[in-house]
């Protein structure tokens, strides 16, 4: 069963854009292995590590079982070389057993490059890159590797790389990693959706539901190149072209995540329908499960934004807005606050000039509900599970925090049993929309005067009242405009700087200069009232 991802959760992992992290001495082992089954062929036989489940870090994944291009194309090839334990060594394999549509030594391959450090620097410092490889008809989604720690001083690439693969039978994600030499498989998205956020293998930490997550999604894509240049960046594709291809950017790998998950979404609304827990299907809706960065200023070297987008206070789904604010009245808010990028090792991050960065290179970065779990729950209305009212009524509960909103997701708590959702052709099952929703009224029928239960079950009274939501945020930035600038200021930096907080205990934020720290110390209840805009403590 899964659990919702709470703010409290250590890190205790490391994750790529994509993959997962190096193991900790605990989180070693797999369940099942079948390295000496009969079936198992290929160069990797008895050689690919599972770490799904267990401690022991002695079984083996049966590789014949395993049906993505990865698998097929490298662990279950023919050869005597063995089985590669660098990503050059893949590489090198991939070219041999996948021409189809690429001859050349640097056919199919694009990688994007990823610093946080190196744009806000304005030099070379030290990147993550994404490569695709695109062969055969395979959609640039199906085959992702993900290297780290690369320097354009590098004389040559890392060894450990972590691999998401496409499973066209299964249409879902496979997880590989090399470490220290060793092939490791941390099992497919149908794993992730089955195991709970605390066990099994590490990568669905930062892949809760298998999807794929570039967290910096959406123009100008931050810490990607997409409407700027990153220092070094083409440097070090350039210098080692045969492993990494061509250079692209954070605008062609939104585009191939978008496409992978939509390829993945079916199977996991499947996969959770048929569990048959309304609470784990529409876990998504109620509480944070993924998240994406976004931010206030679409100009590059960290200018003041002008305004204050409406995203960065209550969920973009319940209405568009921003709130107008003097560049020069953001710009005291953040000195006030002392905030300041820091390197991994907590130190502040200095500028070519040999000044102390305080901002993204896109100013004001923050935290939104992932895209990913935005579609799936979108998919859900598509197959008739719930319906946008009951969308919309749902994210109007406790507006003023859209993610990591305790009051929310505690009401899944409130989510009625029913028996089968889902008919034997995998359709949902006759007025599903109508159940939830009745179910989630008569839960909630004695919830106390001014509790989230009573406002919930108050919207789910009223069929018709999804324009009132839209109206209540209208109405909400209306009253954040109507207040003094350097007032309203102080306290939206607040709410973003706890929100920034709360995201950092999550997995998937593993690098310190991904978002600014700063001195101010904001209760965890922390929230912009719905009417007046002012923070409530």
């Amino acid at each position: 069963m899964r659990t919702a991802i709470s703010t409290r959760l250590l890190l205790a992992l490391a994750c790529t854009p994509f993959a997962c992290g190096e193991a900790t001495d605990d989180e070693a082992g797999g369940a099942g292995g079948k390295g000496d089954s009969l079936e198992d062929k290929g160069i990797c036989a008895g050689a690919v590590i599972d770490k799904r489940m267990g401690d022991d870090g002695t079984e083996l994944a049966d590789i014949s079982e395993l049906t993505d291009v990865f698998a097929q194309k490298v662990l279950q090839a023919d050869g005597t070389e063995g089985c590669p334990t660098t990503y050059t060594e893949i590489m090198a394999k991939l070219r041999q057993t996948d021409k189809e549509n690429c001859e050349g030594v640097r056919d199919g391959l694009r990688t994007a490059v990823v610093s946080e450090t190196a744009q806000v620097m304005g030099k070379a410092d030290s990147y993550r890159t994404v490569t695709t490889r695109q062969c055969g008809d395979r959609q640039p989604h199906e085959l992702l590797f993900s290297l780290f720690g690369l320097t354009t001083k590098s004389s040559g690439l890392p060894g450990n790389v972590e691999v998401i693969a496409f499973d066209r039978t299964n249409k879902a994600f496979n997880y590989y990693a090399i470490e220290d030499g060793e092939m490791h498989f941390f099992g497919s998205s149908v794993d992730y959706l089955k195991f709970s956020d605390d066990e099994g293998a590490r990568c669905n930490q930062c892949h809760p539901m298998g999807g794929l997550n570039m967290k910096e999604l959406a123009a100008p894509w931050v810490h990607w190149e997409g409407d700027t240049t990153t220092p070094g960046a083409s440097t070090l594709v350039d210098k080692h072209a045969d492993d990494l291809g061509t250079k692209t950017d954070g605008i062609e790998l939104e585009s191939i995540v978008d496409s992978g998950n939509s390829a993945l979404i079916d199977t996991k609304a499947r996969i959770l329908l048929a569990q048959g827990d309304v609470k784990e299907v529409l876990r998504p809706l109620f509480c944070t499960v993924q998240i994406n960065l976004e931010e206030g200023s679409s100009t590059a070297g960290g200018k003041a934004p002008s305004a204050i987008p409406g995203g960065a206070l209550v969920d973009s789904r319940l209405g568009f807005g921003s709130v107008p604010v003097a560049t020069t009245v953001y710009s005291a808010a953040i000195k006030a606050s002392k905030q300041k990028v820091v390197g991994n090792n907590g130190t502040q991050l200095k500028n070519k000039s040999g000044k102390g960065v305080v901002d993204t290179f896109f100013a004001l970065s923050f935290p939104v509900i992932s895209r990913e779990d935005q579609n799936y729950i979108d998919k859900l209305i598509e197959l008739k599970v719930i319906d946008e009212d009951f969308k919309q009524d749902v994210l109007a509960v406790d507006m003023t925090r859209p993610l990591f909103s305790e009051d929310r997701c505690a009401l899944l708590d409130s989510a009625p049993t029913i028996t089968k959702l889902t008919t034997a052709s995998g359709k949902a099952i006759k007025d599903l929309p109508k159940k939830i929703r009745d179910g989630f009224a008569a839960n909630l029928a004695t919830a106390p005067t001014g509790s989230a239960g009573a406002q919930l079950a108050g919207f789910l009274a009223n069929t018709a009242d999804t324009p009132d939501h839209g109206k209540a945020a209208s109405d909400f930035f209306a009253a954040c405009d109507a207040r003094p600038e350097a007032d309203f200021m102080a306290d939206a930096l607040k709410v973003i700087s706890l929100r920034r907080n709360q995201v950092r205990d999550l997995p998937v934020m593993e690098f310190q200069p991904t978002l600014p720290v700063d001195s101010l110390n904001v209760a965890e209840t922390a929230h912009l009232d719905a009417a007046t805009c002012t923070l409530v403590p």
